[in-house]
């Protein structure tokens, strides 16, 4: 009988699971990477089979990965990139390493103002997970460059316990300037 040897994983293929897992298209984590949408294109069509530095922290960073020193030394060709997988897992066995997808833009540490509108929409929002009750949409409503997203994001910030499964940030663009809003089939496609 002949053993059967598995197929050495590529950084470009640990790339595209990590980016798959995190359930974020090529250009929605090279736009959180602050990367040109080509530059992750490449390397995970192996193209570029390595990565600088800089690029891996800052992919690391959009993918929210824990392991980052190891995933910097797989991007640059100096670590398997299977090693980042099996520290992955057992960082999971012993709760080190988040499994739920958390997608949500940085908060805003020097928050400031909307007090009674962050304290209705928490109060809001905790008495539906105090209870167990179904889910409820809140919505933010507004001119654009008020301030709703940055109210959204703090508030999502805020209740990250409440929510253990994961947090999702989907941009819709509805007032971004020079680019389009994003359609309700795409949306529903970055989500799945």
């Amino acid at each position: 009988m002949e053993a059967v040897t598995e197929p050495l994983l590529s950084f470009a293929g640990l790339l595209r699971q990590f980016r798959t897992e995190a359930r974020l298209t090529q250009e929605e984590l090279a736009e959180a990477a602050g990367l040109s949408p080509r530059s992750v294109s490449d390397l995970e069509r192996g193209i570029n089979r390595t990565a600088r530095k800089d690029t891996a922290a800052l992919l690391a960073d959009a993918l929210s990965l824990t392991g980052q020193v190891l995933f910097v030394a797989a991007a640059r060709g100096r670590a398997p990139a299977a090693e980042v997988l099996a520290a992955r897992l057992d960082g999971a066995a012993d709760g080190s390493a988040a499994a739920a997808t958390r997608s949500l833009p940085r908060d805003i540490g020097s928050f400031t103002g909307r007090e009674p509108e962050l304290a209705r929409l928490l109060g809001t929002l905790a008495n539906v997970t105090a209870d167990g009750g179904p889910p409820r949409i809140c919505v933010i409503d507004g001119m654009a460059g008020i301030g709703k997203t940055t109210l959204a994001v703090h508030a999502a910030h805020r209740l990250t316990g409440s929510f253990p499964d994961g947090q999702f940030f989907l941009p819709l663009h509805a007032h971004t300037p020079g680019q389009r809003p994003v359609s309700p089939a795409d949306a529903l496609a970055s989500l799945l």
